[in-house]
């Protein structure tokens, strides 16, 4: 790590400390270290779902599907949390179809990018993450300064030229590791995570997380892609849904 870099991640660490105080300072810098303590409590909220809460429904925490990208249209109307739900069966109405993913600013401004040719300074995301960072404040994973936002937009390039030239691989294919190793490791890095969905009553898939990706994977036109499936609605029932997983 660079003399720049470091003074760029305590200048992070201190604002986030004013901000947002010690226990949020911490948790960031844990994960700029890729040191993993939130893995093993996502994974101990599931068990209490699983063999503590007798009343409560859970689904495989971990179960990666392949699906048509161009099925996943919509968020759900409630939010759901890739990581605090994880393996949850939610009733009510939260599959009722919420905003769509084409009017989600990262996605729109990846398309934007690479379908359209708009140069990133022009996006819409370039322009909102310069916005906030001259207010002090955070934005777009966490960037603090340009230098941060360019890394940013160099990374998503970076990712768009290996699903071009090799696929889009998951995550078990990629690191050698199925998703629960990944995410149990005490080297977690969120990097390293699949598109999140949940599924709704009908076995339709809702968007959860994971927009740079899916906004490539349309962008290319794929067939198929894995996604880690989060939660699901206690009335869908896998054995009379017959939702297509994959493009015509």
């Amino acid at each position: 790590m660079t003399t720049n870099s470091v003074l760029n991640q305590l200048r992070k660490g201190l604002t986030i400390l004013q901000r947002d105080g010690f226990v949020s300072m911490a948790r960031a810098g844990l994960r700029t270290l890729n040191l993993n303590y939130q893995g093993y409590w996502w994974y101990l909220k599931y068990l209490y779902r699983a063999w503590v809460c007798r009343n409560c429904e859970t689904t495989d925490p971990f179960n990666v599907v392949y699906v048509s990208p161009d099925s996943i249209t919509h968020q759900p109307s409630n939010r759901i949390d890739r990581w605090d739900d994880l393996g949850a069966v939610i009733q009510g109405n939260w599959d009722k179809s919420g905003q769509p993913v084409e009017s989600l600013i990262k996605y729109r401004s990846v398309v934007d990018h690479f379908e359209n040719g708009t140069p990133w300074e022009e996006t819409e995301i370039y322009r909102e993450a310069m916005s906030h960072i001259g207010q002090g404040e955070p934005y777009w994973n966490g960037s603090l300064t340009e230098e941060d936002v360019n890394r940013r937009v160099a990374h998503i390039e970076n990712l768009y030229q290996s699903i071009q030239t090799q696929g889009f691989k998951s995550q078990e294919e990629i690191h050698g590791k199925p998703l629960r190793e990944i995410v149990l490791s005490r080297h977690f890095d969120r990097s390293k995570e699949e598109i999140a969905v949940a599924i709704g009553r009908n076995g339709e898939f809702l968007f959860v997380d994971g927009n740079h990706r899916l906004a490539i994977a349309n962008v290319l036109e794929l067939n198929s892609i894995p996604v880690h499936v989060v939660a699901r609605h206690s009335l869908y029932n896998p054995q009379t849904s017959t939702k297509s997983h994959s493009r015509e």
